[in-house]
């Protein structure tokens, strides 16, 4: 993109912004989620376990939102080719306005994390675990990791994923429609063959949009599932705190 101006188009910034987060969990969640999954010991220090999760939520937000921003550009292009498309400069202002509303609102996400030892979770005068933990241990209440967990599932798969699917649904039926149109209009002036090409053509359209709506719920509902159980836990246990970094660092 740097070098071909041609490449800079605001689907391509949106594009380039996908890579990056995953670049971003590369970075931090590769090297340290299956580490910490298999010892079962965090070895990081304090500082990491607070930027190791908030990078990978800010990164399933970002990557969450960005999918649905390349929708809504695909559905504004199709639905009316006349007006003016995304520009370079909004595109841009688009995913800095994602990732500054992404940080903000996985704030209490960082500030929930904190190391603890392994009495945290066994009875009192039980025997802990060794080692020390990165964990979510500093809400307030119950209630609270509770509320804070149900909006951060709206916001990250729930609407988003109503908006794909309503632009996505509504990018068929136009294609679909101009379809028939085009086939009506030169049915009489087409041969056998290439009526067939045109219907094969449309149920390929068909399958490409129906795949996107189906990748993006599979790919996003096991963490959203994870986090869900996660949070309706009364009392937080180790398995599971790991199984969700590890859901962030693979589904993110």
């Amino acid at each position: 993109m740097a070098n071909n101006r041609r490449l800079r188009s605001a689907r391509n910034i949106f594009l380039l912004n996908l890579i990056l987060t995953d670049l971003l969990l590369v970075l931090t969640a590769v090297p340290v989620t299956p580490w910490y999954a298999l010892t079962k010991n965090w070895q990081f220090g304090s500082a990491m376990c607070h930027i190791m999760p908030l990078s990978n939520s800010c990164s399933v937000f970002v990557t969450s939102w960005s999918l649905t921003a390349i929708s809504i550009d695909k559905y504004l292009h199709i639905i009316d080719p006349t007006k003016a498309p995304v520009t370079k400069r909004q595109a841009l202002a688009i995913t800095l306005l994602i990732w500054l509303l992404s940080t903000l609102i996985n704030i209490p996400y960082l500030l929930s994390y904190q190391l603890v030892d392994g009495s945290y979770y066994v009875p009192k005068d039980s025997t802990p675990y060794c080692g020390k933990f990165c964990d979510e241990t500093n809400w307030q209440s119950e209630n609270s990791r509770r509320l804070y967990g149900t909006m951060v599932m709206l916001l990250q798969f729930v609407i988003p994923m109503a908006i794909i699917t309503y632009c996505y649904f509504r990018i068929l039926r136009k294609v679909s429609k101009d379809m028939i149109i085009q086939n009506v209009q030169f049915s009489a002036s087409l041969s056998q063959k290439q009526r067939v090409d045109a219907i094969s053509r449309k149920k390929k359209v068909n399958y490409i949009l129906i795949g996107m709506v189906a990748t993006f719920i599979c790919c996003w509902l096991p963490l959203t599932a994870v986090n869900l159980v996660k949070d309706y836990k009364q009392r937080i246990k180790f398995w599971i705190s790991c199984f969700g970094l590890l859901a962030d660092a693979v589904f993110g």
